[in-house]
C-alpha cells in the first residue's frame, strides 16, 4: 500500500500535490505529508491524519513553489508516529534530498548497520529512509545523484516506487521487479508521477504511462532523462494491485483494474456458481467482481449492503479492535434486498476472517435466508514482505483452516474461492506477477527477521 505523487514544472505543486494525495487516501490513512521546493529548500509538512484535516489552505499557502512530492503513509515497518511518516530525508554535503517511497526493504537491518558504520544514522524505524540514506551516502563517495541511485538498487533489495527532490531537481524510479506500481504523465508543461493513473488525472494531468522496472526518470534544469539503471528476467507485480489495492479507474500495470476485476467475477462464476435470488458486493473494492459474476451468473446484482464512506479500508486499520468498530462504522445491509432472500456475496480476499465474519452475521441479522460467499481471490495463505501489512502468517486463516472450515467460521452455506490458475487467465500477462501471498513463492528472499 501507500501512495506516492510528484509534480515537476507547475505553480501550484502543493495544490496539486493535494489533489494527487486525496485520490491516493484509499493508499493509505495513517499518515500523510508532502516537501515543496522553493528555489532554496524543501519545505516539509507531514503529520498523523488524514490529507483533508493535515492540509488546511493556510498549510497549502505556506508550501509555495514548483516541484514537490507528497506521500499518504500505511505503515508496515515502524508505528504511525510523525517522525515515520513521510517524505523523509538525508543531509549531504551539497544539500538535503528528501524522498517518498512505496514498498518495503526486506534487508532493512543488514543496510541499516552498514549506513551505521559510514555515519548515516536513520532518525526512525522506516524503509524509506533506508533508501534516502543509502542514495545519499553512496552520493558522497561518487558525487553523482544517478550513480547513487544505481548503488542503491544494487545494494538495497525489496520493492519501492520512490521519487527524490534534490536542489530542485526530481529523480523518480522503480525497483528492478517491479513490485509496485508508478505512473507518470504530462500536466500543464510539466510533468506528474503518483502510484496510481487515477492521481495523475485528479491533479489534472494526462497519464503517459508507467516508470519501468529498474528506470530512472530524472528531471534536472527541466530536462528529462530516461536511464534503464538496472535490468532483470521479468518482472513481478503485486497481483493483489489488481485485485484489491488500486482504484478501478486506475491503469495498472498496462491494464485498466475496472476490467481486470470484472474477468475476475466472470471467472469466479464460472468456477463457483451458485442457487441465488442476486449477487451482492462487498463494497467498494468487490462492485466490479460482483458485476462480473453477475452477468455470467445471469443473476440480478443488487447493493444490498451500503458503505459509508466517512470511514477507511478495514483492511488497513492498525489494529483488530480498530478493523472490528470500522466494520460497524462502515457497513449496514438494506433489509429490503435480503429479507428471505438468497445472496450470492462477492468479496474480494479473506484475510483474517474476522471482517467477513461479522459482515456475514450482519446479513444474517437483516434477513437473509443462504448466503454463498464467492471469494475472487485464491487463499492468501502467506506472509507479503513487500508493502502489505501481513508479516505474520499465524494471522492468515487460509494458512492453518481449510475453505470447509473457513466456511464455517464465517458462518455462511458455501464458500468458493477463485483457483490459482483462473486469476492467471484473467491477467494479460500472467507470468510477470507476483503471488507470494499465494503460493509462497517469493522473488526476492523474505528477512531473515520480521
Amino acid at each position: 500500500m501507500c501512495g506516492v505523487c510528484g509534480i515537476y514544472n507547475n505553480d501550484k505543486a502543493a495544490e496539486k500535490l493535494y489533489l494527487g494525495l486525496f485520490a491516493l487516501q484509499h493508499r493509505g490513512q495513517d499518515n500523510a505529508g508532502m516537501a515543496v521546493w522553493d528555489g532554496r529548500e524543501n519545505r516539509i509538512v507531514k503529520d498523523r491524519g488524514l490529507v483533508f484535516d493535515i492540509f488546511k489552505p493556510e498549510v497549502l499557502a505556506s508550501l509555495p513553489g514548483t516541484a514537490g512530492i507528497g506521500h499518504t503513509r500505511y505503515p508496515t515497518a515502524g508505528d504511525s508516529s510523525v517522525a515515520n511518516a513521510q517524505p523523509h530525508y538525508a543531509d549531504t554535503r551539497d544539500g538535503r534530498m528528501v524522498i517518498v517511497s512505496n514498498g518495503d526493504v526486506t534487508n532493512m537491518l543488514e543496510q541499516t548497520r552498514f549506513l551505521k558504520s559510514r555515519g548515516f544514522t536513520p532518525y526512525g524505524s522506516n524503509d524509506a529512509e533506508v533508501i534516502v540514506a543509502s542514495i545519499a551516502c553512496y552520493y558522497e563517495e561518487c558525487g553523482d545523484v544517478a550513480g547513487a541511485i544505481a548503488r542503491m538498487m544494487g545494494a538495497v533489495r525489496g520493492s519501492y516506487s520512490a521519487i527524490l527532490l534534490f536542489r530542485g531537481a526530481m529523480y523518480v524510479f522503480r525497483d528492478p521487479l517491479g513490485i509496485r506500481p508508478l505512473a507518470m504523465g504530462y500536466i500543464n508543461g510539466g510533468w506528474a508521477f503518483a502510484s496510481e493513473s487515477c492521481a495523475i488525472e485528479t491533479m489534472g494531468g494526462s497519464f503517459q504511462r508507467e516508470v519501468d522496472p529498474g528506470e530512472l526518470v530524472a528531471i534536472v534544469d527541466g530536462k528529462l532523462c530516461s536511464t534503464r539503471l538496472e535490468r532483470r528476467d521479468g518482472c513481478r507485480h503485486c497481483v493483489f494491485e489488481h485485485i484489491y489495492f488500486s482504484r478501478p479507474d486506475s491503469v495498472i500495470f498496462g491494464e485498466s483494474v475496472s476490467k481486470v476485476r470484472f474477468r475476475l467475477g466472470e471467472e469466479l462464476a464460472a468456477e463457483h456458481p451458485v442457487q441465488a435470488d442476486f449477487v451482492l458486493p462487498v463494497p467498494d473494492s468487490s462492485n466490479n467482481a460482483a458485476l462480473g459474476y453477475a452477468g455470467a451468473a445471469g443473476l440480478p446484482y443488487k447493493l444490498a449492503l451500503i458503505r459509508s464512506h466517512y470511514i477507511g479500508r478495514t483492511f488497513i486499520g492498525s489494529t483488530q479492535a480498530i478493523r472490528d468498530f470500522a466494520v460497524k462504522l462502515k457497513f449496514n445491509p438494506v433489509r429490503a434486498h435480503l429479507d428471505g432472500r438468497t445472496a450470492a456475496v462477492v468479496d474480494d480476499s479473506i484475510v483474517r476472517g474476522t471482517t467477513s465474519k461479522k459482515i456475514m452475521r450482519m446479513l444474517r441479522d437483516f434477513g437473509a435466508a443462504g448466503l454463498h460467499l464467492r471469494i475472487s481471490s485464491p487463499p492468501i495463505k502467506f506472509p507479503c514482505y513487500y508493502g502489505v501489512d501481513t508479516p505474520r502468517q499465524q494471522e492468515l486463516i487460509a494458512s492453518y483452516k481449510s475453505p470447509a472450515q473457513i466456511k464455517d467460521f464465517v458462518g455462511v452455506d458455501s464458500l468458493g474461492y477463485l483457483s490459482l490458475d483462473g486469476l492467471k487467465r484473467c491477467l494479460a500477462r500472467p507470468g510477470d506477477y507476483c503471488y507470494a501471498c499465494l503460493d509462497g513463492d517469493y522473488p526476492i528472499a523474505p528477512p531473515a527477521v520480521k
